[in-house]
């Protein structure tokens, strides 16, 4: 017998004096082999017959019942067991994928639906920008074609063709974008740039009331229909020392002399004469006697009206001195900004003249 053959027999007998071994059942002690080698149980080939046993003893014995000891083929229940197993495995195999798949299609269903509702919100959101964009954009046309509002006390009414305007308890019924004129001293230099589509404008520098009546309201007499003529005159003559009621009377003739003539109303608006830097406390008592009558002046003529521009410049009775030049006599570029941006929502107001 050979040495691989006697340490293999002795293997399997210390194998069999473990209780445990023979507390398994038969069928689990031997080892399953499909049918493939069922051959080796009959074929003689495989048989080898025993004479003797290990120890001498004489035996009658073949190698296929050791074979039948430590083998047993595998039983159709078994193959059908072991298949169904496989079976099960498979089954349960598909079944994770298919949770598997399940959760990544629920996933994805959840990344899509997050996705449609974050464009939805920033459709949402670009809708509400683009309705507050033209809602602004609405409200600044309507702004613009409303222009500023009116100063207090004074009141606006639009019709067809007239623009009903009352201050000072005088009404004025105006034709819409009537021409404008404007009559003025070096006060109002620059004024072509800044209120555009002036039908004319007349700046005199160091002009008086008394020159300009003898030498520029002539020009008002080619004025034919309905027209304004708006005067900002009158401090030269504060400074050359004339009174409150001198300076009124030269205004009342200067206005006389433009309306003279004519058929169809030539409305005057009259302005404040601004208070200037350079005024010590006598000239600016003239300055705001002369400006209340200018106001009780225009109240009581006709076609005419009286625009307080002075107080503009004034803040608590004192003078606002970043308005003016640093000769304190003309105003700067802020100054002038000021009085013209006035004066363009006087003549928005008055006859819608933009």
């Amino acid at each position: 017998m050979s040495s691989n053959k006697k340490g293999g027999d002795e293997r399997f007998l210390r194998v069999q004096k473990d209780p445990r071994f023979w507390e398994m059942p038969e069928r689990e002690r031997k080892i399953k082999i499909d049918k493939r080698f069922q051959s080796m149980f009959h074929d003689k080939r495989f048989t080898e017959k025993y004479t003797v046993n290990k120890r001498g003893r004489p035996i009658n014995q073949t190698s296929t019942e050791d074979l039948k000891r430590f083998y047993n083929v595998s039983s159709s229940e078994d193959e059908d067991d072991d298949e169904e197993g496989v079976k099960s495995k498979k089954k349960k195999e598909v079944k994770e994928e298919l949770v598997k798949v399940e959760i990544e299609v629920k996933v994805e269903k959840e990344v899509k639906v997050e996705k449609e509702v974050k464009v939805e919100i920033e459709v949402k959101v670009e809708k509400e920008v683009k309705v507050k964009v033209e809602k602004e954009v609405k409200e600044s046309k309507d702004v613009k074609a409303e222009g500023p509002p009116p100063e207090r006390g004074v009141r606006v009414i639009e019709e067809d063709e007239l623009v009903r305007y009352t201050a000072a308890e005088k009404t004025f019924a105006v034709r819409k974008g009537l021409p404008v004129y404007l009559l003025t001293a070096s006060i109002c230099q620059g004024v072509e740039e800044q209120i555009p589509h002036l039908t004319a404008a007349y700046v005199h520098p160091d002009t008086f009331l008394a020159r300009s009546l003898e030498q520029h309201a002539w020009k008002f007499d080619r004025v034919t229909g309905e027209a304004l003529v708006v005067v900002h005159i009158g401090t030269d003559d504060v400074a050359s020392g004339l009174s409150p009621a001198a300076i009124v009377g030269q205004m009342e003739a200067l206005i006389d002399r433009i309306q003279h003539g004519h058929a169809e109303p030539l409305y005057v608006a009259v302005c404040s004469i601004l208070p200037r830097l350079v005024d010590n406390q006598r000239t600016m008592g003239t300055v705001r006697d002369t400006n209340r009558r200018f106001h009780e002046l225009c109240r009581r003529k006709k076609d005419t009206i009286h625009l307080p521009t002075g107080k503009l410049f004034l803040h608590h009775r004192q003078i606002i001195q970043n308005y003016f030049a640093g000769d304190g006599v003309h105003l700067n570029v802020e100054g002038k900004k000021v009085l013209f941006n006035y004066l363009k929502t006087f003549l928005w107001h008055f006859c819608k003249h933009s």
